[in-house]
């Protein structure tokens, strides 16, 4: 997939989502904890034992982030089909012909403001540095491990500075 195609309709760079296939760390990281807790001989004693903890519902958990075809998990951002589909954001720049709603004239208007709001500062970003400049910052971003939701880089999830 080519870097302008992981650009979302809100104007997300796939790359810097945690969901992006790309980032298959937290799968392995749920599937080694499952092994490892189930090595340890926790499901035969902890759930007698501490009952403000719910171990059935812990591994289910640590089960469901393992999973490689979960839905957790965007493959094709949401221009490619992932993402939902009932997204207004994604409607209205379908209707308009725009590949992200900050090429739009009525940018920002009220279904940013109501269902994205966090996008106005990186519309205001992409205005100010044009499309490519824009896509080349964010993919540097996604290279050092900056997620997009938390807004923090994780030294896990970097491209350029993996975990010792």
């Amino acid at each position: 997939m080519k870097p302008e195609d992981m650009i979302t309709y809100c104007g997300v760079y796939g790359g810097t989502c945690a969901r992006w296939c790309g980032y298959t760390l937290f799968r392995d990281l749920a599937a080694v904890l499952a092994e490892w807790v189930d090595a340890q001989g926790y499901q035969h004693w902890m759930p007698s034992e501490i009952k403000e903890f719910d171990y059935t519902e812990f591994r289910k958990g640590l089960d469901f982030f393992s999973k490689e075809d979960s839905w957790l998990v965007c493959r094709k951002c949401c221009k490619g089909g992932d993402g939902r589909p009932d997204c207004k954001i994604r409607k209205c720049c379908e209707e308009h012909g725009l590949d992200v709603c900050f090429d739009c004239k009525n940018f920002p208007c009220s279904k940013i403001l109501e269902n994205m709001p966090t996008s106005i500062e990186r519309g205001k970003e992409y205005k100010r540095l044009g499309k490519d400049k824009w896509l080349q910052q964010e993919i540097e971003k996604a290279e050092k491990g900056y997620e997009n939701h938390t807004k923090k880089y994780y030294q896990i999830w970097s491209n350029k500075h993996p975990p010792k």
